[in-house]
């Protein structure tokens, strides 16, 4: 009888410990998310949206925002002619679903790369261009800017969503007015945009 009774206490003591392992082991993943989970501190696997379960020896690294993110920079360089410039540009970018992994283990704050590309584009683009030519080659700058960020960042588990220069401004008052000048007598569309007065995304 006293068997029995440390038997069905033995028993009664697993399933409790059973019950709180399988109860503690639950989590949850908001929507436009995805988790990273490690076993014994190495990669284990990629959790998306919604209820998941893991063992005691599991932990949930990192939560990853797979939302779209947007940078708003300011360039500022100057014109093959010397105009000082500033340029302000938005750049929007995600974590590829497919590619969880490789953005967080290999670039887990893609700000300052993005900059640092930003900052090489523009740089290169506008010492080879006159203001005249820059006036006219905005658009052409966003979709380089783009390019390069897609090559770049890929591998790195990033997606370009869209690339948008809106606008150059010469620093020099006196640039500056002519500059606007130029925008009220074209109607002040770029080349190559849908609409006058804006920028196209490239």
């Amino acid at each position: 009888m006293m068997l029995n009774s440390l038997l069905i206490a033995e028993c009664g003591g697993l399933l409790a410990v059973l019950l709180v392992v399988a109860v503690t082991g639950i989590f949850t993943v908001g929507v436009g998310e995805a988790a990273v989970v490690t076993r014994f501190g190495r990669f284990h696997r990629v959790v998306s949206s919604g209820a998941h379960w893991k063992l005691p020896i599991d932990r949930v690294a990192a939560t990853v925002d797979l939302r779209a993110n947007q940078m708003q920079l300011k360039m500022g360089t100057r014109t093959k002619d010397g105009v000082v410039i500033t340029i302000p540009i938005t750049i929007e970018t995600r974590v590829s679903p497919e590619m969880v992994y490789e953005a967080w283990s290999k670039l887990p704050d893609p700000g300052p790369h993005i900059r640092t590309q930003a900052e090489k584009v523009v740089r290169d683009r506008l010492r080879s261009l006159t203001l005249d030519e820059l006036f006219a080659s905005q658009t052409g700058i966003a979709g380089t800017l783009k390019r390069v960020l897609e090559e770049s960042l890929k591998p790195l588990g990033y997606e370009v969503v869209r690339v948008q220069v809106t606008g150059a401004v010469p620093n020099n008052l006196e640039d500056a007015r002519q500059y606007t000048g130029r925008l009220v007598e074209t109607g002040g569309a770029y080349a190559g945009d849908p609409e006058p007065g804006r920028s196209r995304v490239a």
